[in-house]
């Protein structure tokens, strides 16, 4: 780094999303118009195998992939050692780092930023009950260890603060950092005339987290009742070929797109009158997110930290506990009435604003800002 420049903030991350690019990119933006201050990222991997984005190069923040070692160990459980992150941290000096979430690698940039007497500030999506530190001792270990030395934490909701504070981080350092969708619509909501199908399903084809099994269960719940509903389902995995063959079985219309980009996902979400989102586990779910602002009314579980944060604070959106009957119940009468969706879809026009990428920035520079005014 040149004599004289100021020094950058580094993020360490597992790999780019498409909601995390456009952060950085924003992010990039005002700390260049705040000091000149240059924004690096460095990921674990290229890609999550699990993971099938096309990410857009980098116009505003500095991108590096580490060379390391990447054990993809199922389609949600990635573990990264990453040794190459010390001699890079080393070499760009940063004013601060920011640790996504834990791996071996997130340990090794701490301990490298310690030595330097570099502050870190640590960024977790998690919840508790979605936290493995409450089951395992070595998940409990690397978190102690990385949230010991860390001057703030970061996070979309309070959960992720408790989480934090489960660990040593004092409640008055933690900022909240809201999550936010990649795109907006390109137009107003379509109206429920225009939406060929009743309920679409959009994620990875699991059942473990993302449940999709359960999904399934419930269209047939509504064909049980008489009603064969349309139905769409955007994504892929290892449950696909299970759905297929039970929405065929029951003669239901299913439509499956496969993983599809994010130029494809707003006709996807306007085309739904009803998105049902079963998470067994989800830290947050951005789809919640990408639903609403299509216009399309949300009957999610209470398993994710969008349904907490964002459903049930703002009341726009429905969360009911995971029992099919209950679910058929929910699903069929929500599709019957056309006002409580209007409500819906009006209390959601309320509450998005809340959840946006400048509020998201506005968080990392609260959190940075006592740092960044410490250090050239």
């Amino acid at each position: 780094m040149a004599t004289g420049a100021m020094r950058p903030i580094v993020v360490v991350t597992g790999a780019l999303a498409p909601y995390t690019h456009v952060l950085y990119e924003h992010l990039a933006e005002r700390l260049a118009g705040r000091d000149g201050r240059a924004l690096h990222v460095l990921s674990c991997t290229p890609r999550e195998s699990a993971r099938q984005w096309v990410m857009p190069p980098p116009r505003l923040y500095r991108h590096a992939v580490l060379p390391g070692l990447r054990w993809h160990r199922s389609s949600i459980r990635n573990l990264y050692v990453n040794p190459a992150v010390v001699p890079r941290l080393a070499a760009l000096h940063p004013a601060a780092v920011v640790l996504n979430d834990f791996s071996p690698t997130m340990l090794l940039a701490a301990g490298a930023a310690r030595l330097r007497r570099i502050p870190t500030l640590i960024r977790t999506d998690g919840v508790p009950e979605t936290d493995p530190g409450e089951r395992s001792a070595p998940h409990r270990w690397l978190r102690r260890a990385i949230v010991a030395g860390a001057s703030a934490g970061i996070g979309p909701s309070g959960g992720s603060g408790a989480v934090l504070a489960r660990y040593g981080l004092p409640a008055r350092n933690f900022v909240l950092s809201p999550l936010f969708p990649a795109w907006t619509p390109p137009a107003p909501p379509r109206p429920d005339t225009e939406r060929p199908y009743d309920l679409l399903f959009c994620g990875m084809l699991n059942e473990e987290v993302k449940g999709a099994r359960f999904f399934t269960d419930v269209v047939l719940g509504c064909c049980a009742r008489g009603r064969r509903l349309s139905v769409r389902v955007a994504g892929d995995g290892p449950l696909r070929g299970e759905m297929e063959a039970r929405f065929a079985q029951a003669g239901i219309s299913a439509h499956f797109d496969g993983f599809l980009g994010q130029e494809a996902l707003p006709e996807v979400y306007a085309s739904a009158r009803l998105f049902l989102f079963p998470s067994r586990g989800d830290v947050w779910g951005i789809v919640v997110q990408e639903a609403l602002q299509s216009g399309t009314p949300v009957l999610a579980s209470p398993h994710s930290g969008a349904a907490r944060g964002l459903l049930e604070t703002y009341d726009c959106g429905e969360v009911r506990p995971m029992s099919v009957a209950d679910w058929v119940e929910a699903a069929l009468r929500l599709l019957d009435d056309e006002g409580r969706r209007r409500d819906l879809r009006r209390a959601a026009e309320r509450a998005l604003p809340h959840f946006t990428v400048e509020a998201a920035v506005a968080g990392y520079l609260d959190a940075l800002e006592p740092l960044l005014a410490e250090r050239t």
